[in-house]
């Protein structure tokens, strides 16, 4: 047989090919079951632990028995008719309803009710100001008649109001001076009043500091006019919706009546509801309806910069540079009790007196709500607070003290 020398190259390059290609498929599948890692796999391996917070409703189970027992006498020592919640460290130590939801009827309180917050709300309104300046779709620098045309008091800046600083007239008065109509003017139409029938400033615009409601109300009607919704729609849909705050509220409805407490006063040995206040179609400086568990939600978001840049929180906590006022931040009142900051606010309206407090050095949060027109709200409140900041300086040494006795017994 005649030997064929191109044949048998070509079966020698196609075995060739065959086993090239064999030993490839053999090392991908070989190889492809083994993991491949970096020479330090520490980071892999071994991720570093996420730092555990302490469940202080048990760390501290004793110090909030007493602290329990302790706001309930008091609670009723002062005839409260209201809500309570503690908080530290972002978690709840004790929230307890008291008294009656309506006190004429001896209807006993109910869990999840809704209060009028009355000026505790200027904070929902401060922040949605920043919120738009964070979108720099508006800049509080610059002045309110840059986005109220028309505006007549061309020096009142919007920090001004922000910061109780603007010298405007109160609204209120002009209202009951000069309004004709049955139904009292919202926001846009308390700034109609302002351009009409108030003549001047109180004072010069940034010079001073005057609690103004008036103020907040001009707010709203910027955040009005820039968003192109109702202040209530704006809240409702920046802050509301996305923290499913599903007990508080812009306005009341037939849908959310029920879950909105009416306000009392005392009348001789019984107490009488009083009606809804004339002015409360403008909203701002008031007209947010929450119960005590939303209000910690909401300002324990707000407070860790969750609903606001930082920036602007501390703006809000007078923590900014220009610390002129050392009185009022951006929708919250400041003190200082023995050197150590205080970030607050109370309210009171329609028989409602509330109040938010935050001592940030100690992360508490302590909210006080009641609707009967209870003047002892006050005196109520600052024993709260006593008894709370005593749970925790009592508390805080217990750890320390096991660590110390542990140490004794290795």
């Amino acid at each position: 047989m005649k030997f064929n020398s191109k044949f048998f190259f070509r079966l020698i390059l196609f075995a060739t090919v065959a086993l090239i290609i064999s030993y490839t498929m053999f090392q991908n599948f070989a190889f492809s079951n083994f993991e491949t890692y970096p020479l330090d796999t520490s980071e892999v391996i071994e991720p570093k632990p996420k730092a555990s917070v302490p469940d202080y409703t048990s760390l501290y189970a004793d110090e909030i028995e007493i602290l329990q027992e302790q706001i309930q006498n008091k609670a009723k020592r002062y005839r409260i008719n209201g809500s309570v919640l503690v908080a530290y460290k972002d978690q709840i130590l004790f929230e307890g309803d008291f008294g009656y939801k309506d006190p004429a009827k001896k209807t006993p309180m109910e869990t999840g009710l809704s209060y009028q917050l009355a000026s505790v709300s200027k904070q929902f309104t401060a922040a949605a100001v920043l919120k738009l300046h964070e979108r720099k779709l508006i800049d509080i620098d610059h002045s309110v008649s840059n986005y109220l045309p028309g505006f007549k008091f061309e020096n009142v800046t919007i920090k001004d109001l922000l910061k109780h600083r603007s010298g405007l007239w109160n609204y209120m008065y002009l209202t009951e001076q000069y309004w004709k109509k049955d139904i009292a003017p919202d926001n846009l139409e308390v700034v109609d009043l302002l351009n009409t029938y108030a003549p001047r400033l109180n004072f010069p615009a940034g010079r001073y500091f005057s609690y103004s409601n008036t103020g907040y109300v001009v707010l709203g009607a910027i955040v009005e006019q820039v968003s192109r919704l109702s202040l209530g729609e704006f809240i409702q849909e920046e802050f509301l919706l996305p923290l499913c705050l599903d007990e508080t509220f812009v306005e009341k409805t037939e849908l959310n009546e029920q879950s909105i407490l009416k306000g009392y006063q005392s009348y001789r040995r019984s107490f009488i509801q009083l009606p809804a206040g004339f002015h409360n179609n403008a909203i701002g400086d008031k007209g947010i309806y929450a119960s005590a568990k939303d209000l910690h939600v909401w300002f324990r978001d707000l407070k860790n910069g969750k609903i606001l840049e930082q920036k602007n929180v501390d703006l809000m906590f007078g923590r900014d540079d220009d610390r002129k006022n050392k009185r009022y931040g951006m929708g919250f009142r400041l003190e200082n009790e023995a050197n150590e900051p205080v970030i607050f606010h109370n309210g009171l309206w329609d028989g409602f007196r509330n109040g938010l407090v935050y001592y940030p050095n100690d992360d508490l949060v302590v909210i006080v709500m009641t609707h009967t027109q209870n003047k002892r709200k006050h005196y109520f409140q600052k024993q709260v607070v006593r008894n709370a900041k005593s749970l925790i300086q009592t508390a805080e040494r217990k750890p320390k003290q096991k660590e110390s006795e542990s140490e004794l017994i290795l």
